[in-house]
């Protein structure tokens, strides 16, 4: 199952809500602790045991699903009135999915909070110049709407010059140093 597809409105959130606050429970963990854990933060796993009614499932859900050791597609068991299933193979058996676990290993708590949930409309990299690194700029997408065409050519304007502004400000620092 994809993340984030859509979910039937009919699917009961309170209780997927009441299913992980439970499990989290029985683990013993406090919700600042499973937050970290998640790399999000704490107001992330209220309104994930809140019984919120979300569109659709997100990453977050996903990541769950994997700390609790569950099968993929138990949160859409849950929802539907099943019971989660233990995921009885391998955590990852493609080495793209090993590769992308260990890269999401090496990201702060901070910068995984922020990748989690929402949609990433683009990303880019800017270099830093002289083999300094680069600096990874990612749009996120907001509420899901219905933009018309105007409102989706301003905010890819918005995004252009933004991307531009970033380049431009790196290029400064290369300038001044010279």
């Amino acid at each position: 199952m994809d993340v984030g597809h859509d979910v039937p409105m009919d699917r009961d959130w309170a209780r997927l809500s009441r299913y992980i606050a439970s499990a989290r429970e029985a683990l013993g963990l406090p919700q600042p602790a499973f937050a970290a854990e998640l790399g999000v933060g704490r107001s992330a796993i209220q309104k994930l045991e809140s019984g919120h009614e979300y569109r659709k499932v997100t990453p977050l859900h996903r990541a769950v699903e994997r700390r609790f050791g569950w099968a993929e597609g138990s949160i859409e068991t849950v929802l539907a009135g099943g019971e989660a299933e233990r995921f009885a193979g391998p955590v990852s058996d493609s080495p793209i999915e090993a590769g992308v676990d260990a890269l999401l290993d090496d990201l702060t708590a901070r910068v995984k909070g922020a990748l989690l949930g929402g949609q990433v409309v683009d990303a880019t990299a800017v270099p830093m110049g002289d083999g300094d690194g680069s600096v990874v700029i990612i749009w996120k997408g907001g509420e899901e709407r219905d933009l018309t065409p105007a409102q989706r050519r301003r905010l890819e304007r918005q995004w252009s010059k933004f991307q531009r502004a970033a380049h431009d400000i790196l290029a400064d620092g290369e300038e001044q140093e010279e």
